[in-house]
C-alpha cells in the first residue's frame, strides 16, 4: 500500500492529534489487519492520505500523495502549554 505516496512520515510513540491544514477529505474508510488498522482518506482532487497505526507498538505512519506532512512535535517540548503534538494532514 506505501507504493504512489510520495509523502510519509513514521511517528514515534506519543498522544497525537489530527488536523488538516488545507481541505478535509470528502471520503474515508477504515480497515484492519493483524498488524495494524488504517483510515484512508480521498479528497476532492483525488489523492489520499492515509493514517496507519500499527498494533504491536501504538506507533503511527502517515502516507500520502497530497502534500507533506507536518509535525508539532509539543510532546518532546516541556515548555508546550499543550503536551499533544499536532499533525497537520495536507
Amino acid at each position: 500500500m506505501t507504493e504512489g505516496f510520495p509523502y510519509e512520515l513514521r511517528l514515534p510513540l506519543a498522544p497525537y492529534r489530527f488536523e488538516w491544514r488545507d481541505e478535509a477529505a470528502v471520503d474515508a474508510r477504515k480497515q484492519a489487519t493483524d498488524l495494524y488498522s488504517e483510515e484512508c482518506y480521498t479528497h476532492a482532487d483525488g489523492t489520499s492520505t492515509v493514517i496507519r497505526e500499527y498494533r504491536s507498538d501504538g506507533t503511527f505512519h502517515i502516507l500520502s500523495d497530497r502534500g507533506e506532512i507536518e509535525l508539532v512535535d509539543n510532546a518532546q517540548d516541556p515548555y508546550a502549554p499543550d503536551p499533544v503534538s499536532v499533525v497537520r494532514l495536507p
